[in-house]
């Protein structure tokens, strides 16, 4: 074992961008600063100007850890339960 803290494997590390009053803009999350840009900036050609223009207003690039899960879906309900709720309606 090492003397190191290792992450879990359901951690990652990235870029993110963050907005002027301060929140992570999660849908640009990406392994390296400059794909988290050109997530927001998609055209190429004006990305450079356009990520100047958006520094000057505030947004930054974050470095952030992400928690990346599978989420599972449950019922809250049995089919018993449902068939009961839906006797009850009908009365």
């Amino acid at each position: 074992m090492s003397d190191a803290r290792q992450i879990p494997a359901a951690f990652t590390r990235g870029y993110v961008l963050c907005t002027p009053a301060g929140r992570l803009v999660p849908s640009t999350w990406r392994s390296s600063e400059a794909d988290a840009i050109a997530a927001k900036h998609r055209v190429k050609k004006t990305r450079e100007a356009a990520w100047k223009k958006a520094q000057a207003k505030g947004w930054s690039v974050q470095f952030v850890y992400v928690r990346v899960f599978i989420p599972v879906f449950k019922t809250t309900y049995s089919t018993t339960e449902i068939s009961e709720v839906h006797d009850v309606e009908d009365v």
